[in-house]
């Protein structure tokens, strides 16, 4: 079992209350996962709020992008195609004390991107109805926890705005945007 001092070192939960902390340590369950396991991916369900413990979890997401191919079978012929590829784009890196699957608690509960364990690594993980249930009943304490974590979703999207634009510039080798 998770030890509620353990919650405190997280950002989303550093203002929470002691007593609020023992509710909501009953609701974590601890996972592990070797390196390159997926935790979850974009677009699925999202249903938990995760926390990394020890190691690392890659935030990634994919795109398509459509590549031209060409076939020179003679110098007067040429046979082009397109062909859709799937490239993954490594947003942010999560470490020990920091919170990811932030979706689960804001509509429309989608996942944004792909979760995996660049190492061996151990999470905690807490249903997000049971974290709204909560907060429901203590308006004042979701407010808290809210805040916060909306300080972790500006901070993540700044990260993968700068990502996609520094992936956006090299594709089409542009030195500034």
């Amino acid at each position: 079992m998770l030890e509620k001092g353990l919650l405190t070192e997280f950002k989303v939960f550093s203002d929470i209350p002691q007593d609020k902390l023992e509710e909501i340590v009953q609701l974590c369950d601890i996972l592990e996962f070797k390196s390159q396991e997926v935790i979850f991916n974009q677009d699925e369900a999202a249903k938990n709020l995760y926390g990394v413990l020890d190691g690392k979890v890659e935030l990634s997401i994919m795109f398509k992008e459509k590549i031209l191919k060409t076939d020179i079978q003679y110098e007067e012929s040429i046979l082009s195609r397109s062909e859709d590829v799937e490239r993954q784009i490594v947003v942010d890196i999560v470490g020990p004390t920091e919170v990811f699957g932030w979706s689960s608690m804001v509509r429309p509960d989608l996942l944004t991107s792909t979760a995996s364990c660049s190492i061996p690594t151990r999470i905690f993980s807490i249903r997000a109805a049971n974290l709204k249930a909560m907060f429901e009943q203590n308006p004042a304490l979701g407010y808290v926890f809210m805040e916060k974590l909306a300080e972790i979703i500006s901070q993540r999207l700044q990260k993968r705005t700068d990502k996609l634009i520094e992936a956006w510039g090299e594709a089409f080798e542009i030195d500034r945007v």
